[in-house]
């Protein structure tokens, strides 16, 4: 951790008790298997990974939403991994969260108003005519108007929904934003806008921010550093630049040679299949995690767990092959 550095997140872990069932194993589910990195001020890491990798775990964790099994989580220095519910309150202002679903994060029987204000009264900021004037002033910052503050959430639509969300991360202004997959549940139509807002906020407010996505396109527009998750575990991290144009893990390159080209001209990765399904957390394979899906698994993948190791330029990934040059 170096100084002014806002998040610092080292070998953090998170098990969970799974009862058996007819079509279920028992045992202890392992969400998170030793995550470490940091996020620098101003600075957007984005984390990518298939459904059930533990990406949004990583960001509960982050919130205080689940308690970590073991690992480390300092916040602008403090550790707040441990802290109690109490102790953590005034570290909240810190930190905040924009959900997935705009619509059930959003209590129904509150006003727009109250629920963006809602924080100004929990952290003692503002109260009476200097809340309304501060709950007005983040309205129009997040394109929306003052006088729709009396409307409650079920008047809005789902782009305006996810800004009252943002709007309500932000009014405390906080130092770090954690969006968990913050526009999948939009219209494709309007995903575009609401990026395109917690760009210029970030960059107006001097915001850090971890992203959480499945979507490869949406994260390398936002992100300056990337990390790819695999069944509880990060195999590669570096910059937009170093991951977008020369991958180093296979699973990295697999998810990029799947998204789509909207220029016919433009030159396409070759394709990469892969075979069979995620192994299940509870029950993951020896060695490598992803040797089972893996084209270039060797001996030794399926006997020593990769370690991540840097590559240069602050560039790390977890594989025991050297894979040739990325193709772009």
């Amino acid at each position: 951790m170096t100084a002014g550095t806002i998040l610092s997140v080292r070998d953090l872990r998170k098990s969970f008790d799974v009862g058996g069932g007819l079509l279920r194993k028992s045992g202890t589910l392992q969400a998170v298997g030793g995550v470490s990195f940091d996020i620098g001020p101003g600075e957007t890491l984005g984390l990518v990974g298939e459904s059930g990798c533990g990406k949004s775990t990583v960001g509960k964790l982050i919130m205080k939403l689940h308690h970590p099994s073991d690992g480390a989580i300092f916040l602008r220095g403090v550790n707040i991994a441990g802290l109690s519910r109490r102790a953590m309150t005034p570290m909240w202002r810190k930190v905040q969260t924009i959900f997935q679903d705009p619509y059930s994060s959003l209590n129904p029987r509150m006003s727009a108003g109250a629920i963006v204000g809602e924080a100004l009264t929990i952290h003692r900021i503002a109260s009476g005519a200097e809340k309304t004037r501060r709950v007005a002033e983040i309205f129009e910052k997040v394109g929306l108007r003052a006088d729709q503050m009396g409307r409650f959430p079920h008047e809005f639509s789902g782009g305006q929904r996810q800004r009252l969300s943002i709007a309500r991360a932000l009014i405390v202004e906080p130092e770090l934003i954690v969006a968990d997959e913050p526009v999948s549940a939009l219209d494709v139509s309007i995903q575009a806008s609401v990026i395109n807002l917690l760009i210029r906020l970030q960059k107006e407010m001097g915001l850090s921010m971890l992203f959480i996505s499945h979507d490869m396109s949406v994260v390398e527009h936002v992100s300056h550093r990337v990390a790819v998750m695999y069944l509880g575990r990060i195999v590669e991290i570096g910059s937009r630049r170093r991951i977008f144009g020369d991958p180093q893990h296979p699973y990295t390159r697999a998810l990029l040679s799947a998204v789509p080209v909207a220029d016919p001209a433009a030159r396409r990765r070759e394709r990469i299949v892969l075979k069979g399904d995620v192994p299940s957390p509870i029950d993951p394979p020896p060695g490598c995690h992803f040797q089972t899906r893996c084209p270039f698994a060797q001996d030794i993948c399926r006997k020593v767990l990769p370690d991540l190791l840097p590559t240069g330029g602050g560039h790390k990934v977890a594989c025991h092959v050297r894979m040739p040059d990325a193709v772009a």
